[in-house]
Order: C-alpha cells, then sequence, then structure tokens
C-alpha cells in the first residue's frame, strides 16, 4: 500500500513543498495501525506503528554544530508513532522481549576531494524511529511458536497473537529463460521444488526482488501435490502483472523468499490485494479495512512466518547461480 500512498503523496507535492496538507482527519479520530513481522531468520525484528491519517508536510532542517533537527513528516506522508511501549513475548517459554526505539538517524559529513567544502547533512534511514520502527533487542523466532504483541500508547493497550507455522525446505530452484515479446526485455521465470505437507491446509508468501510494483504473491496449497515440481513464484495471488516480478537477463542479484502464513495472514494480504484491483467502478467492492488480528480498533497485522529464503547471482555468461 506504501506505492498507492506514494503516488498521491507526490502528486500533492507538485504544488508546494512547504505548505501543511491536512486531510482534515481529526487527531482523536486517527486510528493505530500496526506493521510488523516475527520470523526465524536473524534478528531484530521490526515493528512499524503510524496513525491513520497523512499530514503532506515535507520539511526538514538540521544544524550540524549543535546536531538539533527537525522533521515533521516521514517520506510517505503517514504521521509515526514515536512515543510508544512494545513488547513481544514467546508465548510458548513466556519470555518478553522489550522493544527499542530505532536510531533517530546520524549526521554524514562529506569533503570535497578537490576542496575544502565540506557537507554536512542529517540522515534518516527508511527504519528510524522517526518513521516509527520499533526493534527487537534479543528475541529469536522459533517455527512452532506463538507470539503476543503488546502495545501501550495513549493510555490505550493493543494486543495481537500469532502463530509461527513451519515452511518447506527448498530441494531446488530453476531459471527458465523466456524471449520477451517485441520491444521488451526477455526475463527468467523462477521455478521452485518442494515437498508439501499433506493431510493440512497450509499458506505461503513469497516475497522476490521486484523491477516495478508489489513484490509479493500469496498461495494456498489447497490444489499442490504433495511434491511441487517447479512452481512460479510469482502466480499466486497478486496485483501486478506478472512478469513485473520476474528478473531480466541483465540483472545481476535475486532472491526469493518464501514464508509461512497463517490463515488470518493469508486473508489479511488477499484483502490488501483485492485493493489494488478495485478501480472504483460500480462492480467493484466498495473499500474496506482488511481484516486485522489486532485488537482495541487497530488497523495492519502482527504476523510470525517461518522464512526460507535464498540469494542468486548471474556469472559472466549470465547463467543464475546460486
Amino acid at each position: 500500500m506504501r506505492n498507492l500512498f506514494l503516488v498521491f503523496i507526490l502528486a500533492i507535492a507538485a504544488y508546494s513543498c512547504t505548505k501543511d496538507y491536512d486531510l482534515q482527519l481529526k487527531s482523536d479520530n486517527a486510528r493505530l495501525v500496526v506493521e510488523g513481522t516475527i520470523s526465524d531468520q536473524k534478528g531484530p525484528y521490526l515493528i512499524r506503528l503510524t496513525k491513520s491519517r497523512f499530514k503532506l508536510h515535507f520539511e526538514q532542517r538540521a544544524n550540524a554544530s549543535d546536531t538539533s533537527y527537525s522533521y515533521t513528516t516521514p517520506y510517505d506522508g503517514v504521521e509515526a508513532v514515536q512515543d510508544a511501549e512494545v513488547y513481544i513475548t514467546d508465548k510458548n517459554t513466556s519470555v518478553t522481549d522489550t522493544l527499542e526505539k530505532c536510531p533517530t538517524g546520524k549526521w554524514v559529513h562529506y569533503k570535497d576531494p578537490n576542496s575544502d567544502f565540506v557537507k554536512s547533512y542529517f540522515y534518516v534511514s527508511d527504519t528510524s524511529i522517526i518513521m516509527g520502527y520499533y526493534k527487537t533487542t534479543t528475541l529469536k523466532g522459533i517455527p512452532g511458536h506463538t507470539y503476543a504483541l503488546t502495545i501501550k500508547w495513549q493510555n490505550q493497550e493493543y494486543h495481537a497473537e500469532s502463530y509461527m507455522p513451519p515452511v518447506p525446505a527448498l530441494d531446488s530452484v530453476q531459471f527458465k529463460f523466456t524471449q520477451g515479446e517485441i520491444g521488451k526485455s526477455n526475463y527468467n521465470i523462477p521455478l521452485i521444488y518442494f515437498k508439501e505437507p499433506q493431510n493440512e491446509r497450509n499458506y505461503y508468501l513469497f516475497k522476490t526482488q521486484a523491477v516495478y510494483g508489489w513484490p509479493y504473491s500469496i498461495l494456498s496449497d489447497e490444489y499442490l501435490k504433495s511434491y511441487v515440481n517447479g512452481l512460479d513464484v510469482c502466480k499466486g495471488v497478486t496485483p501486478d502483472y506478472w512478469v513485473t516480478n520476474y528478473p531480466y537477463d541483465f540483472i545481476g542479484s535475486y532472491f526469493i523468499e518464501m514464508h509461512s502464513i497463517t490463515k488470518e495472514g493469508y486473508e489479511y494480504y488477499k484483502a490488501l490485494i483485492q485493493q489494488f484491483k478495485t478501480d472504483g467502478g460500480g462492480y467493484s467492492p466498495s473499500p474496506a479495512s482488511p481484516p486485522t488480528n489486532l485488537d482495541n480498533g487497530a488497523l495492519g497485522f502482527f504476523r510470525a512466518s517461518a522464512v526460507n529464503r535464498v540469494d542468486f547471482k548471474t556469472n559472466e555468461n549470465h547463467e543464475w547461480v546460486w
């Protein structure tokens, strides 16, 4: 959804970069929005907290001499929540991790090698607390465990729980070279091979290094056989035309991530994708908030996923190796 928001923000910013634009949502009507994932990969894991409102004011002021700064709004125009208390508990071990605010940013000083000119600027990362990000300190995700999220903010508490399903091991990954149509680039179709557990319902989220647009697809194993003999990871439910997520033959690196998700997580992403496909026509469903596992009126989703990741690079013969 961030890509859609960014398009809207840039359209308004084209008129002015100094004026405050408020979408006239009263502050007391703004709801907490939570985005966060716990995985079995190396941490720290991130939880992002924002408000369900926009205030499109792009301005940054900084003073390199005393390291004071003012940054009014994150890059995507969403108001970040920077004063919350965030906790995640492993319900199988009863161990609780108190999350820390991610670093605000840092000063970067650059000296021109051909002169005495020194340029200083305040660098804000994409995961700064200014963007609403909090990070774990000790937690390590374990498949089969259930994780409970607790957020305390403005005299309210919000809760969510998520089970981390196991994810099948990938036996191999292959690329099928495909000749592009006239005027379009050649590309490679990534195919994965793995044993699919039977007699149980499993749901997966695939993330790829998308060239354009949304990098995710989701899939239910309802029609998968006991051995998946070459699954195109971009053919799950996705709002983008499938070729946008395929690696072109000249890309030097690419990755595939296979995430286990719960049925609730599958329904959440499915609803998000449906929002992308809603064109506002008379036969389109009315926009609605995606289902959430958070209580007390919060929006968003907290999920726990086991992950298999494969990284690739092209060699001098433009062959994919991993």
